[in-house]
């Protein structure tokens, strides 16, 4: 996108300061005057960690992850922990520090901008301004928890080259007792047919230990179904972190060939899966 329209978009955005619907949660508060909603994010985005990275999808890297603090959901595994759901920590993120971040980042062979979190949606007015002010960067990718409203999507289109959409869980019942959040199936499916008729998209689905059957089937067979063009990136890293501890099925890491038997049951049903 042009400067001017760029301007623009992120003008518009700051609507959503004084009327926050930028995630499903839809708080409707007005960060401008300091008050706060589920994500507790006021106006201000802050970045607690950026670096080049090679451990993403080939098609991405490297890239240059920024990591930004505050997040609409509360996974109780986020490998995070308190940086992803306190929007304080980081430094403030504004056109000079994202400028001569991105110039850093490109002098290390970057070849993507990532987005990253906590959950960057939830500071879209922040990050828009942001952009305005760097004219030179690579494509940008967007990596989300997908639990955006469409308001916040339409602000994204032609601003984000790729999508990266975390699809965690395979049902409502698991994402509102470990996540915190209700209609998330209904909500992510929607956001994943929106996000791939606007730019490219990569679905990422990290396993869980005791989740095959109630998440990891119903997310390959949905995306077999709807996105069958869509290149599905199956994680198999799973950490006991955070408050995984609190529950049962958390507590343990995955089995040893977890990533394998899934990629296999993925390319079966004829997905492009990330190798």
């Amino acid at each position: 996108m042009d400067p001017r329209g760029l301007a623009s978009r992120a003008e518009e955005a700051r609507a959503h300061e004084r009327h926050c619907l930028l995630c499903e949660h839809r708080c409707g508060v007005d960060r401008a005057a300091g008050t706060l909603g589920n994500c507790r994010a006021g106006t201000e985005a802050r970045v607690f960690r950026h670096r080049v990275e090679h451990g993403e999808e080939p098609e991405l890297v490297p890239s240059h992850l920024f990591y930004l603090s505050g997040c609409d959901l509360r996974c109780a595994f986020c490998i995070a922990e308190e940086r992803a759901f306190d929007p304080r920590i980081g430094t403030p993120l504004s056109g000079p520090f994202l400028r001569r971040a991105v110039e850093w980042g490109l002098a290390r062979g970057a070849r993507t901008l990532q987005w990253v979190g906590g959950e960057p949606t939830i500071h879209l007015p922040a990050i828009l301004r942001a952009l305005v002010e760097v004219p030179e960067r690579p494509p940008i990718v967007w990596k989300s928890d997908f639990h955006g409203t469409p308001e916040a999507f339409a602000l994204l289109r032609g601003v984000v080259d790729i999508h990266v959409a975390d699809f965690k869980f395979g049902n409502d019942a698991c994402a509102l007792r470990i996540a915190g959040v209700e209609r998330y199936g209904e909500i992510v499916t929607r956001n994943l047919l929106l996000a791939s008729a606007d730019a490219r998209l990569v679905v990422r689905h990290l396993l869980l230990p005791g989740h095959f059957e109630c998440c990891f089937l119903p997310v390959v067979r949905w995306l077999a179904g709807h996105l069958p063009g869509a290149r599905v990136s199956i994680r198999d890293g799973y950490l006991p972190r955070w408050q995984a501890r609190h529950h049962d099925d958390l507590r343990s890491p995955l089995p040893p060939d977890a990533g394998r038997v899934a990629r296999r049951e993925a390319a079966m049903l004829g997905l492009d899966v990330v190798e």
